[in-house]
Formats: structure tokens, C-alpha cells, sequence
């Protein structure tokens, strides 16, 4: 029993494994995956030259293409890449909570968040950069309370590699980690004034380490600021924000109201539980560093959120809810703290129990998205049909994701055309036309006038986020 006490939350990580590791058995790839998958089948010149001109930093696919050097360009082990980072931020988190807080409850809630929240859970098996960013962001922001308390050399050395690799990640990484520094530069000056030279030094010393990216980087916000893909910013995409770190829905799912129960119960725990933070702080005077430092980890998630409204409201719209993935560890190292300070234990098991439930709600919806979402019937459909009809070899659709990036990766044996590209019309050959469900966008007239033949033979989607019609057009 004793052992067990000791590696319970070694156990606990194990288990988070397993469960993530059951998520990955499965082909479903929306278009910004299907686009990183393509891009591993370059060589490693030609992968830097795309990304350059793409609108991310390099270090994500870096590590993907040198995963895949080794083991393969499938995509159960670049989902394994992505899972790869949250087991290590689950054990960093045992390490510095152990070292900073030395608190069980603390350890055992963050690893519960960071692996199986619904966002995390879905981040994990994405073949995209954001389980990585959740690392990088996370680890600046325990290193900077360790060198709060300890100001050691080795930390601050750390501090700023952290700071590095999350920046090299995701761009809007840099915004993160601009709060994470920002909020440990004023509290270091708050201890000691003296520590503004050291502050000074960090941000030079980070300033550098990123020059040799800058240029590119650079070119890349004025490509996103003159042409970006996003829609101007509305009430639901704000919405999206808010409910994201507990959220497992896609953009386009209807939520009933017992999901909405499921979500809304730990967002406003989150909030109850900042309420009491700055109540014990403020009102009665606790002076506690590990809950003053509770409130801090609020801040970046709602700074970066804030920084993507009135950026998306003054100039353009360039965030969506997934870029602020990078902020969810701080968030739920908040949560963790402020519930072990929680002083009834009915109401401590109360808060555990919500969050639980919202776990569970995770893992049924992120089980669905994986597996039963149509993708697998769709490509078998489409395999198939290539080898029972070799003459099909060119598919036109009106979904324009699905002929830039998605299709391009699932068929490589078909030619691909958006409807933008190929007059439909005036084909002399026998093609497929996938076309949204909402609105077959042809004009079945104009076909019968030119003698063409249509036929609808498949009704599906791919990933729960395309959903469509086939039709043969001889």
C-alpha cells in the first residue's frame, strides 16, 4: 500500500497514457493535419523552404520529420509525436509541484487536466503543434515561480530555452510567453528592484536566441495581416474562447443542454475558485505565495484572449480558440491550487467531481471525433471505387479544404481539382464531384442540356468537419 501511495501518481500518468494511446488508432485528419502530413513527404530543404513561406515556426515539424525519418510517415505515429509532449509535462509537473508546493492534491489535479481535459485530449492526438506549445508555456511558468522563490542560475538558463522553444512553436506562442515574462518581471521587481537587470538580461538573451527566425517571422504577420483565412470576429467565436479549455465540441456541433451542463459546471468552478483566490489574498490577508501565484496563472490565458478580440477587432481577425492552447497548463495549474486550498473537504470533492464529469464528457466526445465520424467508411468507399473503376481518376469538389489539402493526402492516386479550377461543364471525361451537403453547387439544367450524366453515389464526411455528396459525372 505504501509502494502504491508513493507511485500513485506515476500510476496516474500511466493510466493518461493508455487513455490518450487509445485515440490514436484511427485515420481522421481535418486540413491543417492533412497539410502537415503532406508536408513530412518532403525532404527536409524543401519542408523548411514551405514553412518559411507558411505562417508557423519551425520546431514542431522539425521534430515531426525526424520522428518520421525513424519511424515512418503514418499517421499513428505522428499522432504518437503529438502525445509525446503532454506525458512529459505531466511529469514535469510532478517534478516542480513536488519541488515548489510539495502537494499530492496539486500533482494529481494537473495531471488530470493536462491529460484528459476535453481540449487537451484532443490537442493530444492532433497531428499539429499545440500539445507541444501547452509544454513549452507551462514549463517557462514554473521555472519562473522557482526562480521567484530561488533565483538559481540554472533556472533562469531554463527560463529562457523555455521561453525559445515555445516561441520556435507557434507564433502566438510569443504572445504567451510576452505574459509569462512580463507578469514574473513585475514580481521579481516587486521582491527586489534590483532583479531588473536580470530581467533586462532575459529578454536580450531571448531577443537573440529567436533573431535568427525574426525575419521570417516578421514576413509572415505582414503576409497574415494583408490575407489571413479567418471570418470577422463574432459573438460565437468569443464564446468558443471562453468555454474552450473544458470545450470538446467542433465549431459547427449544436451542443444540448446536458453538454452544456457538462461545460458550463467547470467554467464556473474556474471562476468560483478564482472568487476565493482573491478573496484569501486580498480580503484576508492570507500571505500565501503559492496562492498569490494561483491568480497570476489566470492571467495569460485571459491576456491572450483579450489580445485576440482587440487585435481581431482593430486590424484583422488572426486568432481562433485553439492558439490559446499554450495558456491551458498555467490555467489548470491555477485551478489545482485553488482547489487544494479549498478548506471544506465535501465542497474539495465537490470541485474534483465536476471537473470528472467533465472529463468523462471528454473522452466520449473526443472517442467519437476520432472513430466515428465517417472518415473510415468514406476512404474505404473511395478506395474501393478506385479499384473497381481505374478509368475514375480525377475528383473536382466545391470544398475548397478538401482539394488543397484533405484529398491530396487521403487519394494521392487521384487528380484533384477545386470547382474554381475545372469547368465542371465542359469535361469530355468521367470524374467525381464532391459537393457540399448543405448545397449541391452544380447546375443539374445546364448538365442535362449538354447531355452530361450525373449520379449521387455516396452520402458522407470526413472527420466530422466535411460533410458532402458524391456524384459520377459522365
Amino acid at each position: 500500500m505504501k509502494y502504491i501511495r508513493y507511485y500513485k501518481k506515476y500510476i496516474l500518468i500511466l493510466v493518461i497514457f493508455l487513455v490518450n494511446l487509445s485515440l490514436c488508432f484511427n485515420r481522421s485528419l481535418w486540413a491543417d493535419e492533412a497539410w502537415t502530413a503532406l508536408l513530412m513527404q518532403n525532404d527536409f530543404k524543401d519542408m523548411m523552404g514551405i514553412i518559411a513561406n507558411d505562417v508557423h515556426p519551425p520546431l514542431y515539424f522539425i521534430i515531426l520529420k525526424i520522428f518520421t525519418i525513424f519511424f515512418g510517415e503514418n499517421i499513428f505515429v505522428m499522432k504518437i509525436v503529438s502525445l509525446i509532449p503532454v506525458i512529459i509535462l505531466m511529469l514535469l509537473g510532478v517534478y516542480y509541484i513536488n519541488k515548489l508546493f510539495n502537494n499530492d492534491t496539486v500533482a494529481s489535479i494537473f495531471i488530470l487536466l493536462v491529460g484528459l481535459s476535453p481540449s487537451c485530449l484532443h490537442m493530444t492526438v492532433e497531428l499539429r503543434m499545440y500539445s507541444w506549445s501547452i509544454l513549452f508555456v507551462t514549463w517557462t511558468g514554473f521555472l519562473g515561480y522557482s526562480i521567484y522563490l530561488n533565483n538559481n542560475i540554472k533556472d533562469k538558463i531554463l527560463f529562457v530555452i523555455s521561453g525559445l522553444l515555445a516561441a520556435y512553436t507557434h507564433n502566438f506562442n510569443i504572445i504567451a510567453e510576452i505574459f509569462v515574462y512580463g507578469i514574473f518581471f513585475i514580481a521579481m521587481f516587486l521582491k527586489n528592484k534590483k532583479t531588473i537587470k536580470d530581467s533586462i538580461i532575459i529578454s536580450l538573451v531571448t531577443i537573440v536566441g529567436y533573431l535568427p527566425w525574426l525575419v521570417i517571422s516578421f514576413n509572415q504577420l505582414r503576409q497574415v495581416n494583408e490575407d489571413f483565412w479567418l471570418w470577422p470576429l463574432n459573438f460565437t467565436d468569443v464564446a468558443q474562447m471562453i468555454i474552450y479549455p473544458f470545450n470538446s465540441l467542433c465549431h459547427n456541433e449544436i451542443p444540448s443542454p446536458l453538454i452544456l451542463i457538462m461545460i458550463a459546471m467547470p467554467l464556473l468552478l474556474a471562476i468560483l475558485l478564482f472568487i476565493m483566490l482573491a478573496y484569501k489574498i486580498f480580503i484576508i490577508k492570507l500571505k500565501k505565495k503559492d496562492l498569490v501565484f494561483a491568480l497570476l496563472c489566470y492571467l495569460p490565458m485571459y491576456c491572450i484572449i483579450a489580445f485576440g478580440i482587440i487585435y481581431g477587432l482593430l486590424i484583422r481577425p488572426v486568432f481562433v480558440a485553439r492558439y490559446m492552447h499554450s495558456t491551458l497548463g498555467l490555467f489548470f495549474l491555477a485551478i489545482a491550487i485553488a482547489i487544494s486550498n479549498i478548506d471544506r473537504k465535501n465542497i474539495k470533492a465537490v470541485a474534483i467531481l465536476v471537473l470528472i464529469c467533465n472529463i468523462i464528457y471528454g473522452y466520449v466526445f473526443n472517442f467519437q471525433r476520432e472513430y466515428l465520424n465517417g472518415t473510415e467508411e468514406t476512404l474505404s468507399f473511395l478506395e474501393n471505387l478506385n479499384k473497381d473503376n481505374s478509368r475514375i481518376k480525377l475528383i473536382v469538389t466545391d470544398i475548397y479544404l478538401l482539394s488543397t489539402t484533405t484529398l491530396n493526402y487521403y487519394v494521392p492516386d487521384y487528380i484533384i481539382y477545386s470547382n474554381a479550377d475545372y469547368d465542371i461543364y465542359s469535361s469530355e471525361e468521367e470524374f467525381l464531384y464532391i459537393t457540399d451537403r448543405e448545397e449541391d453547387k452544380f447546375d443539374e439544367n445546364l448538365l442535362d442540356e449538354k447531355n452530361i450524366g450525373y449520379k449521387k453515389i455516396y452520402t458522407g464526411n470526413i472527420d466530422n468537419e466535411y460533410f458532402f455528396d458524391i456524384y459520377l459525372i459522365n
